[in-house]
């Protein structure tokens, strides 16, 4: 699996997890700010009870694991705003995508939040100042903060941070306190919400464009948040296969593009090119992603250009349109954009699979994932 923020392969399955590199410009945004939340000591008895709404949520918003996963809880390390009240949440697992955490929040003004704050403890300046040093002096990345003055439900301002990469700005998003003291990566969602639903509702703008394959109201939406470079998502490519086959209809599959650009250098040029040849004939998108993952360990950066032109040449599609679509910025920037909002939003490696609104770890062969999607189709 391959974890988002700035590495070479996020966590490849075969690797012992001490000799794997940070992630991409994800992982290293999950990595510092949570990594201060705990402590050898902490017990969940320290921990304040957030209502049993917060704990549908909780329970809703961490990830559907295939094996046994130990769930504790933590009394927050650092204060939070006045209106807020919160905890630690941490899931430890031998699947890597269960094994994690995330702090919980609630608001006065009836808002829920689970994710991955930034504390600035320690910046100084203006609230654009702080986020720019904290996410240079952790991350080692260059973001630029855009701060709106206009107060949200909670209060709080809202935040567009922009990372330079040589592919374009990624946008990310959040809130933060007019204080600066702690920035929200993502959203807050009303405490009576439904939060599997609320949460699909964000990544709709992006998944209108991205291909996919069922009926749209079909009553299970798998969402593939995935990479073309990414070693772990050439695995599981296949998983969605049988589950298609024998449910037809009743399944409605996207996948996402989520190329980790500070991680894989060609995986945003492959995604480009699949959007473009997606764009004149959908269902070939489909045989293009199939050649990309046969032919994954043979292609780099200077080849994967003239392969995907190449394999549009040999489908007959229109070259100058082709070329048009992956020369085109607002295709480029669509992807840059799919890929903040998915980071955004809790979305740590490739691939993820989202199920109705659920983090659903697929197992090791897929088939955690069939039977997550069975059990959703018999109620």
């Amino acid at each position: 699996m391959t974890y988002s923020p700035s590495t070479r392969h996020r966590y490849a399955p075969e690797m012992p997890r001490a000799q794997l590199p940070f992630p991409l410009t994800v992982k290293r945004i999950v990595l510092v700010p949570i990594a201060l939340l705990f402590t050898a000591t902490a017990i969940a008895a320290d921990a304040p009870r957030l209502g049993n709404k917060a704990e549908q949520l909780i329970s809703e918003a961490l990830p559907v694991c295939s094996e046994e996963a130990k769930i504790s809880r933590a009394a927050m390390l650092h204060d939070l705003p006045p209106n807020l009240v919160g905890n630690a949440v941490q899931v430890q697992s031998k699947r890597q995508s269960c094994d994690g955490q995330w702090v919980a929040v609630i608001s006065n003004e009836g808002g829920f939040y689970i994710g991955t704050p930034w504390f600035l403890d320690g910046m100084e300046g203006t609230i654009e100042e702080k986020l720019k040093s904290f996410a240079w002096k952790f991350l080692k990345e260059n973001f630029t903060a855009v701060v709106g003055r206009q107060k949200t439900r909670e209060g709080f301002y809202k935040v567009k941070l922009l990372e330079t990469t040589e592919r374009g700005k990624i946008p990310f998003e959040g809130e933060i306190d007019p204080a600066g003291t702690i920035f929200f990566m993502g959203n807050f969602f009303p405490l009576n919400s439904d939060f599997r639903t609320s949460k699909l509702k964000v990544f709709e703008p992006f998944v209108a464009d991205s291909p996919s394959r069922g009926v749209n109201n079909a009553p299970v939406t798998v969402i593939e948040f995935s990479d073309f470079e990414c070693p772990s998502c050439q695995h599981a490519a296949g998983f969605l296969k049988p589950i298609l086959d024998r449910y037809g209809d009743k399944i409605r599959y996207i996948r996402y593009d989520l190329p980790l650009i500070n991680m894989h250098p060609w995986a945003f040029s492959a995604a480009v090119a699949g959007r473009a040849i997606h764009r004149q004939k959908p269902e070939l998108f489909w045989d293009y992603k199939e050649q990309v993952y046969a032919n994954q360990d043979k292609l780099n950066a200077f080849t994967i250009d003239d392969f995907a032109r190449h394999f549009a040449q040999d489908r007959d599609l229109d070259l100058k349109k082709y070329d048009a679509d992956v020369a085109s910025p607002e295709l480029q920037a669509s992807i840059l954009a799919g890929a903040g909002v998915a980071f955004s939003n809790d979305v740590r490696a490739t691939p993820t699979y989202m199920v109705n609104g659920a983090t659903v770890d697929p197992g090791n062969d897929g088939k955690a994932l069939e039977a997550y999607v069975e059990g959703l189709l018999k109620k």
